[in-house]
């Protein structure tokens, strides 16, 4: 059937990763409208369910209690644990957890990273044994509440297809909550067979740039007339310098223009080899300044983590992009490597740790503009306000509305952005704090996906299942839903897998007679544990560089975790649901 064609090609776009998810999402839709499969009048209402409503309304208020400084209070009793490693550890994964159960889990992890690399430089502990265990139970934490992750979301409305209420705010405790604490304990364990990569004297980040990086003057009488360009030009190819900054009587220009004059007095910054640098100094008449003068020059550099959404990834000239936002790209740092050279013909990758340099006041315009997790020392604000406190208050009034039946999720969530919005804690970071790649891949898929339940076709891959789980217990469904559904995330965008193998695995639920509650669960669990590779969920990714992890590290760590997941996940949904 055609539509079943459509799903295969998309599943394919996702697996392959070759196109931005959101747009083979539309390219399934646009295919189904044309085809006649999704009618005109209805293309769009994905936009209006409330799944995408309840999704980009949990975005908002995710990021107004990230910036109210109320995780950071949080860390206020535990500080006199977090001297050791495993003390470290422990206090930030559960910090990790408890916060992703109730806000976007990207950005818990993003807030309270930066702190957690702090602490391991004072601590002198390794990072590698601290954000791993960080990062899995960001997605661990997703599963104990209906707002924890997307796919809790999308499954808890799917059920009323099935004549059923939607799952309340708690349901997915019942078994969300003893797997998280088992898989954190786990990971903690796990974690600590972990090479320690980044570890080197108690500075995991510190780039090696020395070889690199010159401080050049010039001198009060030049010979020549000299331009930024003139510098520039010296060597060939990968070999020629590059101009990152000029130090002039305290005055630090950043990413300078190749028409700018140098003057007598300027210091300038250039990354090159030695040889091409002494070429320039014989050539041109420069000096090598001293280690006194480039004070300025070295109190310009700031470290950022390149996520999955940054403007940065896989483009064929950062250079260019970020000079012209007045920053230069010093070195990176990818999977625990530092380079400091040939920066100029790389691009780009999420996950990736860059050292930039800029003026010092530049720094958070840069983490907004590109999309980048500054790996700075935030100093902790242990003092809040009660006015820091209306985020949160504003997450449990609407947690409060929708357990108790006042309203459903979608519009209590709308109406605490909307209280939000008038105490003036959205202004105008509302629009940035939504993911919209996540909003148009519900969008488009919804209709898909209803198409696809509609013509059979589920019904059909389901027979398919069924023949293995017909006449055994219950568990032996479960297990095949939660096990594929693991099996196809990390290649899927996790709400995507949901809105695939959910109708799939309540139709096998129905021909294997296993109510649909369990395989629902199980579809759900399924959908957040994805812990075998540094790419199938942004929380992984996050922490590949800083962590300085191996791509095999993860499934050293995630594969027990995956196995513990799938035979104790089944046992407590056949247990409870089943």
């Amino acid at each position: 059937m055609a539509i079943s064609a459509i799903f295969a090609a998309g599943l394919v776009g996702f697996a392959t990763d070759k196109v931005r998810h959101d747009l083979v999402a539309l390219l399934m839709l646009s295919t189904c409208v044309a085809l006649g499969l999704v009618s005109p009048n209805h293309a769009f209402t994905g936009f209006s369910d409330p799944v995408v409503i309840t999704v980009g309304a949990i975005m908002i208020i995710s990021a107004a209690i990230a910036r109210s400084g109320v995780l950071a209070y949080a860390l206020r009793p535990f500080q006199r644990w977090m001297k050791a490693e495993t003390g470290i550890a422990v206090v930030y994964a559960l910090l990790c957890g408890v916060a992703s159960a109730f806000m976007n889990n990207v950005g818990a992890l993003a807030l309270l990273l930066p702190a957690a690399l702090a602490t391991c430089r004072t601590a002198k502990v390794s990072p590698s044994r601290i954000l791993m265990p960080m990062a899995f139970a960001s997605l661990l934490g997703g599963l104990v509440t209906l707002i924890g992750t997307p796919p809790n979301v999308i499954l808890a409305e799917m059920r009323s297809d099935y004549g059923r209420p939607v799952f309340g705010m708690f349901d997915f405790a019942l078994v969300g909550l003893p797997l998280a604490l088992a898989g954190l304990v786990l990971t903690i364990l796990l974690v600590r067979f972990l090479p320690m990569h980044a570890l080197s004297e108690g500075e995991p980040l510190k780039f090696r740039v020395a070889d690199y990086l010159f401080e050049l003057r010039v001198p009060k009488n030049p010979t020549k007339s000299l331009t930024v360009e003139t510098l520039a030009s010296i060597g060939s190819g990968d070999d020629r310098l590059a101009v990152h900054a000029i130090d002039r009587g305290g005055i630090l220009v950043t990413a300078p223009r190749l028409s700018r004059l140098l003057m007598p007095g300027d210091i300038i910054q250039v990354e090159g080899r030695a040889p091409v640098v002494e070429e320039a100094l014989e050539r041109l008449g420069l000096e090598l300044a001293s280690d006194v003068e480039d004070d300025l020059l070295g109190d310009a550099f700031f470290e950022f983590v390149v996520t999955e959404q940054s403007t940065l990834v896989l483009q064929d000239a950062p250079f260019a992009l970020l000079a012209a936002q007045g920053a230069a790209l010093v070195a990176l740092s990818r999977r625990g490597k530092s380079i400091a050279a040939g920066l100029s013909a790389m691009r780009l990758q999420a996950g990736d740790v860059i050292l930039l340099q800029a003026e010092p006041t530049r720094s958070a315009d840069l983490a907004h503009v590109f999309n980048l997790l500054p790996l700075a020392e935030r100093p902790l604000r242990l003092r809040v306000s009660a006015k820091d406190w209306l985020p949160v208050a504003a997450l449990v009034g609407a947690i409060i509305a929708a357990a108790t039946g006042v309203s459903g999720l979608a519009t209590a969530l709308m109406l605490a952005v909307a209280a939000l919005g008038l105490a003036g804690r959205l202004r105008g970071h509302v629009y940035q704090d939504i993911d919209w790649s996540i909003i148009v891949l519900l969008a488009a898929v919804i209709p898909v996906a209803q198409a696809f339940a509609e013509s059979g076709a589920d019904e059909t891959v389901a027979g398919f299942i069924s023949v293995v789980g017909k006449g055994q217990p219950a568990w032996v469904p479960v297990g095949l839903a939660l096990g594929l559904t693991m099996a196809v995330t990390p290649f899927l965008n996790n709400a995507a897998a949901v809105l695939i193998m959910g109708p799939i695995a309540a139709q096998t639920g129905i021909e294997t007679h296993v109510p649909v509650d369990a395989m629902l669960m199980a579809v759900a669990i399924g959908a957040s544990c994805d812990f075998l590779t540094p790419i199938g969920h942004q929380s992984n990714t996050l922490v590949w560089g800083p962590g300085g992890y191996r791509f095999s590290d993860y499934a050293r760590v995630g594969a027990p975790l995956t196995l513990l997941v799938l035979v104790l996940g089944t046992a407590l949904i056949t247990a409870i649901w089943g």
